[in-house]
């Protein structure tokens, strides 16, 4: 498991517990009445920020493993379907000529 990995559980979870925090505070309030109101409302914003931002921490870590798993080709580099070797022009051959043929000379 890897950091991105937990970043994201951490996110994921910090926000499930935000919202269901806020659910209780809002949803069941007399449930909640024999607590204090303002603390569960504290706590639950404080969930919602901390999974927010491990979500954030997690994306930008993502985007860079995107970023670095994408090859990048040097400038003035030929690309990887350009042929190796150059196609031989009879005209500029300047070697001399076999003596058996008139072609030239293959080394």
């Amino acid at each position: 498991m890897t950091v991105r990995h937990m970043r994201l559980g951490l996110g994921l979870f910090f926000l499930v517990a935000g919202a269901v925090l806020l659910g209780v505070r809002f949803g069941v309030p007399d449930l909640v009445a024999k607590w204090n109101p303002m603390r569960l409302f504290l706590g639950a914003c404080l969930a919602l920020a901390m999974g927010c931002w491990n979500l954030s921490k997690w994306y930008a870590g993502w985007m860079w493993y995107q970023q670095q798993a994408t090859p990048v080709r040097r400038p003035f580099r030929p690309g990887p379907t350009a042929d190796a070797a150059p196609e031989m022009l009879p005209e500029f051959d300047f070697r001399p000529p076999n003596r058996d043929t008139d072609e030239p000379a293959r080394s």
